[in-house]
């Protein structure tokens, strides 16, 4: 099967639809298909990844907020045809546009929706481009969403759209233990390392964590591996806490930086206010990392699906005392070592996805490669079955 992935920004870009669409890709690449990512970047550039063909397409609009590439509307009016189908991502971003309104070829759209903007101005937008969201919505054959919560508001805002839809939760994806030692910081034995991870964005709401960290001792440290627009702000609000000494901002870490950071930290935390799914829980919850997350419906989602035994405290981030509360039992708690995670592999969802893919473009036949070699997924199923499809 030839497969066009569509997407707004690609590794090395980090933010959780990045690494969706990376684990993805990578695993349908071993299960025996040909993919291409057609994303846009600052500059053009064509490269292979994992075994998946990268076009990069120049921006024309360099907006943060929305982001635009010509070449990239231009290249799927022109080439569409080529592939048996196309999986755009994100309702977010308008690179999902050209794939649903150039061509007829058939469309498998992943929204990640949050039902809002993440900015002001996005706010402010987001009931506008409704109607060019619609016509996304209307023009997919099958909406994959990666949870209940975000299907029932997919549903709420584009009712059309329910009985396209299918839930198949992400995949977990706990790098390897590779060191004890994080670059740019202390080592890793060094007190309590606390980490979050994800795009810095205010609505990921770290400025809580760091208020939160004010109400916990001196060895207890926070370790921010991400990029962002909130960045500078939030390492401004570390220095006017005071808590410069115990706070690294790490940017991007390469994958044995990342390791090293899972296999040094007592604890994880998320206090987002919109999650589709919320990946760094889940990564947390599989490498066995005591989690704390906001209380809001994709981790709630997330603490089910991990089932009764999960390491998982989820509060109200506004309440600062309450937030430093339960980081302080996470690092307290054991780390849960070698066990099997109760939640989907990356192989889990390739096969999910790959049978999405069969139902909109059904003379394609499927061609299962072992995925054994495939170190995309967790440590959950990996003999390529499916237990990822959640039912309507």
């Amino acid at each position: 099967m030839r497969v066009g992935v569509v997407v707004n920004a690609y590794h090395p870009d980090v933010g959780g639809v990045e690494t969706h669409v990376r684990r993805l890709a990578a695993g349908l690449v071993a299960a025996g298909d040909e993919v291409e990512v057609l994303t846009q970047h600052a500059v053009a550039a064509e490269e292979w990844l994992d075994g998946v063909l990268v076009r990069r397409f120049p921006l024309t609009v360099r907006a943060a907020d929305y982001r635009f590439s010509l070449a990239h509307w231009q290249w799927m009016r022109a080439h569409a045809g080529r592939y048996d189908l196309l999986h755009a991502h994100s309702y977010h971003a308008l690179a999902a546009l050209p794939a649903a309104l150039t061509n007829r070829t058939p469309l498998v759209f992943t929204p990640h929706y949050h039902g809002t903007g993440h900015s002001r101005l996005r706010a402010v937008l987001h009931p506008i481009y409704r109607p060019i969201g619609r016509r996304i919505v209307a023009r997919s054959s099958r909406i994959i969403c990666v949870t209940r919560a975000e299907r029932d508001l997919v549903v709420r805002h584009f009712p059309a759209a329910g009985e396209r839809i299918v839930v198949i939760p992400n995949g977990t994806d706990p790098a390897p233990g590779a060191g004890t030692a994080l670059e740019a910081g202390p080592a890793a034995g060094d007190g309590h390392r606390i980490l979050c991870v994800g795009r810095l964005e205010r609505y990921k709401r770290v400025d809580r964590i760091l208020r939160a960290l004010t109400h916990l001792d001196d060895d207890h440290r926070l370790d921010v591996v991400g990029t962002g627009p909130a960045r500078p702000e939030l390492e401004n609000l570390a220095r006017r806490l005071g808590l410069a000494e115990r706070v690294t901002f790490h940017g991007r870490l390469t994958d044995h930086a990342f390791a090293a950071a899972i296999a040094g930290a007592s604890a994880a935390v998320s206090a987002s206010a919109h999650e589709a799914f919320g990946m760094a829980v889940a990564d947390a919850i599989a490498a066995g990392i005591p989690a704390v997350a906001s209380f809001i419906p994709a981790h709630r989602e997330l603490a089910v699906l991990a089932g009764s035994g999960v390491k998982l405290w989820l509060v109200n981030p506004d309440d600062e005392v309450a937030l430093a509360g339960a980081l302080r039992r996470a690092v307290g708690t054991d780390r849960t070592e070698n066990a099997e995670s109760p939640l989907p592999s990356w192989a889990d969802v390739v096969a999910s996805t790959r049978q999405v893919y069969a139902s909109v473009a059904p003379r394609v036949r499927l061609v299962q490669q072992p995925l054994a070699g495939f170190r995309g997924g967790g440590r959950g199923r990996s003999d390529g079955q499916s237990n990822a499809g959640v039912p309507n």
